[in-house]
């Protein structure tokens, strides 16, 4: 899963940096990369609901990037600086703790299926896979697959007396309308 970071990050219909704009999403938009590949010395993603987006372009790289027309540039192409730069922040996978009580733990990916359990306060978890969950235009949800670590957190042990739970799901944060709300963090 990657949060567009950058304004302009634009979506093509192919993995090339001349295909044609499909569209471009908005800082904090949350998308499921399936594959990268290189691509003209820039890392390029294929994300789950089709098109192509940049996510990085390495440092030191005069490549050819793609462009939207709007600015009005003669050739419509320009170069990345030397420092490089990120249009993606990639969800990481590891250890999280969360920070709202009760949080709910779930048997599957939709956060609208069974409830398992809850989580509380400062427990610790690990992130094994993350997943994007459309919300039919109110926004979106970042879903992480967990491990609850058998261990003390903080004075309040991990739900089911101790056990582990395995093969649980949560939300990691949401965006709606530009706003992101944080339940655990890494």
């Amino acid at each position: 899963v990657v949060v567009a970071d950058e304004p302009g990050c634009v979506i093509t219909e192919g993995g090339r940096l001349d295909s044609k704009v499909k569209g471009t999403s908005v800082p904090g938009s949350c998308m499921e990369v399936v594959s990268t590949r290189m691509e003209e010395g820039v890392v390029r993603g294929l994300i789950a609901s089709g098109g192509h987006v940049t996510l990085f372009v390495p440092p030191r790289t005069n490549h050819v990037s793609f462009d939207d027309g709007t600015n009005g540039g003669g050739s419509g192409r320009i170069k990345a600086d030397n420092g490089g730069q990120m249009f993606g922040m990639p969800v990481p996978l590891g250890t999280y703790q969360i920070i709202q009580d009760a949080l709910t733990v779930t048997i599957s990916i939709a956060s609208n299926s069974s409830l398992v359990t809850r989580l509380g306060l400062n427990a610790t978890v690990e992130i094994i896979e993350t997943h994007v969950e459309d919300r039919s235009g109110d926004g979106s949800r970042v879903r992480g697959l967990l491990l609850v670590k058998n261990e003390d957190n903080n004075g309040s042990r991990p739900p089911s007396s101790g056990a582990m739970i395995s093969g649980g799901w949560i939300t990691l944060f949401e965006v709606r309308r530009n706003r992101m709300r944080m339940y655990a963090h890494p």
